[in-house]
């Protein structure tokens, strides 16, 4: 599977909770690890054994540079960027509250000229295609869906939350083999299927999948709805949560699962990345069935 987005270091702030304007809070912890969801969810899907491939942007051989190297390899992620020692490598800052909202600010220098510039080859040979589609991002992304649709490969557009442009809706109209997930906040978990049946009507394609965190996730297509819960964990952090969710869901629908079935992978799969220090080993698929199993044989019993 080929995987297109950013990459950068993400710095994970935690407060008690988030100041109000013109003050501040006690910042208790800082770790590592990598941003966008690209990247973590090429590690999610690499941690159930599927071959990745993530196609980004040249990072630096500063120290961030290595650190994002280093996460990488050692989740079997294979990469096709450059280490350069005249680049600065993209940092992005995610703050975290103990009600698991976040705020993150982004350090992205000239990330949308190299990313134009990425090698798109792989995708004519990918089973699977996976694209972040973020606005700051945005005509990189068009470049991407257009070297996907050439290829007919089937894609998953990730929205993360955001809005899908004109731009980008009339570049994945009419695509059979596209898929488009992004997210709502708890607080807006009713809406799930009305923001799914918008995203459809809008680009046309095959399915949308919604999450809504602790009340898990909706998908729609035109003939059907179908939805899968959240499997209640004590969450210790949020963060790769959704990124966990995609690569259960490509992990099923490139093995041809049924969409309600590969959500449901999705849904463990989040929810134990989600119970975990986020430093742990991403689950494997022998722990994400084991807990679906055991999930059914509660439910039967």
């Amino acid at each position: 599977m080929v995987f297109v987005s950013y990459l950068a270091l993400a710095e994970l702030w935690t407060v008690a909770q988030f100041p109000r304007a013109n003050h501040g809070a006690e910042v208790r912890s800082i770790e590592r690890s990598v941003a966008p969801d690209g990247p973590t969810t090429a590690a999610a899907l690499a941690a159930l054994g599927a071959p990745t491939l993530l196609v980004a942007n040249d990072i630096g051989r500063d120290d961030h540079g290595m650190f994002v190297r280093q996460w990488l390899a050692e989740r079997a992620v294979e990469c096709a960027f450059t280490i350069r020692p005249e680049v600065t490598t993209p940092r992005i800052v995610v703050a975290a509250d103990d009600d698991h909202t976040r705020t993150w600010f982004a350090h992205l220098p000239s990330l949308t000229a190299g990313l134009e510039l990425v090698d798109l080859a792989p995708i004519a040979s990918a089973s699977f295609l996976y694209v972040d589609c973020y606005e700051i991002i945005e005509q990189a992304v068009l470049r991407v869906i257009d070297a996907g649709r050439v290829a007919e490969v089937p894609m998953l557009l990730n929205l993360g939350g955001s809005d899908l442009s004109e731009s980008a809706a009339d570049a994945l109209r009419g695509y059979a083999h596209l898929l488009i997930q992004t997210n709502v906040d708890d607080a807006g978990h009713a809406q799930a299927p009305a923001v799914a049946r918008r995203l459809l009507a809008q680009a046309g394609v095959s399915w949308v999948i919604v999450t809504a965190g602790a009340f898990g996730a909706v998908a729609v297509s035109r003939s059907e709805q179908t939805s899968v819960p959240a499997f209640p964990v004590i969450v210790r952090h949020t963060h790769c949560a959704g990124a966990a969710f995609s690569g259960g869901l490509l992990f099923g629908l490139r093995a041809g699962w049924s969409m309600q079935r590969s959500m449901l992978l999705g849904s463990v799969s989040g929810a134990l990345r989600c119970a975990r220090h986020q430093n742990a080993p991403l689950p494997s698929l022998a722990e994400l069935q084991a807990v679906i199993a055991s999930r059914e044989q509660f439910v039967a019993s």
